[in-house]
């Protein structure tokens, strides 16, 4: 019996509205933010294709620790689709393909460090 129903990281910023422009620019949807409860934007949930991502304020400078910021792989079906979509945004896309374990890749950082990977099994 399967007791997962969903795993949803959440990613460290220093800048919450500059983390919920760039996963708006990848077509996620801004679903619930601490605006809802709070004059204090520091909590965000964003929601595309039945899977959510939360950005979570964590960093007191400007700049955060890159050691901080964390990786996340999005395991999707069409990796050229979305290569062609993040392009016409102006993404500055990394692309591995047939890596040693079976999978085509791309990949690039958001504002606050955190590397965002798509990834398509080849099998």
């Amino acid at each position: 019996m399967n007791n997962f129903l969903n795993i949803s990281p959440v990613l460290p910023a220093n800048d919450i509205k500059a983390e919920i422009d760039f996963f708006e620019r990848l077509g996620f949807e801004n679903v619930y933010d601490s605006l809802n409860y709070s004059d204090k934007l520091d909590y965000a949930v964003l929601h595309r294709d039945g899977q959510n991502i939360h950005l979570q304020f964590q960093f007191e400078s400007d700049m955060p620790d890159e050691s901080n910021a964390q990786q996340i792989k999005i395991w999707v079906t069409d990796l050229d689709s979305l290569e062609s979509e993040f392009k016409e945004k102006g993404f500055p896309i990394k692309r591995r393909n047939n890596t040693p374990w079976g999978t085509n890749e791309l990949g690039f950082y958001s504002p606050a460090h955190n590397a965002i990977i798509f990834v398509q099994d080849l099998e």
